[in-house]
């Protein structure tokens, strides 16, 4: 069992291990230090000057290295309207560690995630941090855009947003907000039924218990995203999106009402997002849609 700081708290991972080594905090999946420090993967800054440009791009910078089992190397970055000042340098040390933290609590509730390899954090320059995931590639999936992109068989769309709601169900029921909740972040797999994954926990948090007014707040913010991609061209029917919420209400008494007044405000919901995806194109006019980049 392997302790690190995560905010205030100390906390406890079955399955990793936590050691400091020169200037590196690190966080390592039991069973694959050996592999990692032969990849040169625990020394990820040194790693990162010497590939190639980005072969994904998400909130952090991303490599995918090839090789009997491929990985993924994501360098995090800062969101928001300053992340062009501040770039990848971060004045806390905990980002990666509690991203771990919330995967992994995500895989004990039974969500289908990746396998988190290891965590790093790196001293830069006086009071500031790099930070440095490796996670295992899930090969032959791509994001649910892409899927829906190209799939019209509509037993088989319906199927995988009917298990996107039981999967964003079972994380709320662990009282896990996931931050970043959007179609990107769901991978689908091959095979009938088709397998599908969540992942990207940064900064998503986890509590004892999450109140329906944070469950709904996490829903919009999905919501959001499927809004942003029909106006980009994604089609995803008002019927998809209905047949969404009534796999997540199943059972579930206390947020059916809370669905229906949010479904019942809609117009002006929908006006708030444009407003301010028309305030991201002013501040970032280099903004990709998903037809010209993959995600």
């Amino acid at each position: 069992m392997s302790i690190f700081t995560h905010t205030s708290k100390s906390i406890s991972l079955q399955g990793y291990r936590s050691f400091r080594e020169h200037s590196k905090r690190v966080v390592v999946r039991d069973g694959f230090e050996e592999f990692l420090r032969e990849q040169g993967l625990l020394d990820p800054a040194e790693l990162w000057n010497r590939l190639p440009a980005p072969d994904m791009v998400g909130r952090g910078d991303m490599r995918l290295i090839a090789g009997e089992m491929p990985v993924v190397v994501r360098r995090y970055r800062h969101g928001g309207i300053f992340r062009r000042l501040t770039r990848d340098l971060f004045l806390t040390a905990s980002r990666p560690f509690r991203e771990v933290f919330a995967t992994e609590a995500a895989r004990a509730a039974g969500i289908p995630t990746v396998h988190i390899l290891a965590a790093v954090i790196d001293r830069s320059w006086g009071p500031f941090f790099r930070g440095y995931l490796v996670t295992q590639y899930l090969n032959d999936t791509s994001d649910l855009i892409d899927y829906l992109a190209g799939e019209r068989q509509s037993k088989a769309r319906r199927a995988v947003i009917r298990e996107a709601a039981r999967i964003v169900k079972a994380l709320h029921h662990r009282g896990i907000y996931h931050a970043d909740l959007q179609l990107k972040n769901f991978l689908v797999g091959p095979g009938t039924p088709h397998s599908l994954y969540l992942i990207d926990f940064d900064k998503s948090t986890v509590a004892s218990f999450l109140p329906p007014h944070r469950r709904l707040k996490n829903l919009t913010r999905f919501d959001r995203s499927c809004e942003k991609l029909k106006r980009e061209g994604l089609v995803i029917s008002d019927k998809e999106k209905s047949l969404f919420c009534a796999e997540y209400v199943s059972g579930e008494p206390i947020m059916r009402p809370r669905l229906t007044a949010y479904r019942a405000r809609y117009t002006r919901h929908l006006l708030w997002y444009r407003w301010g995806w028309w305030m991201a194109r002013l501040f970032y006019p280099g903004h990709r849609s998903w037809k010209n980049s993959k995600v």
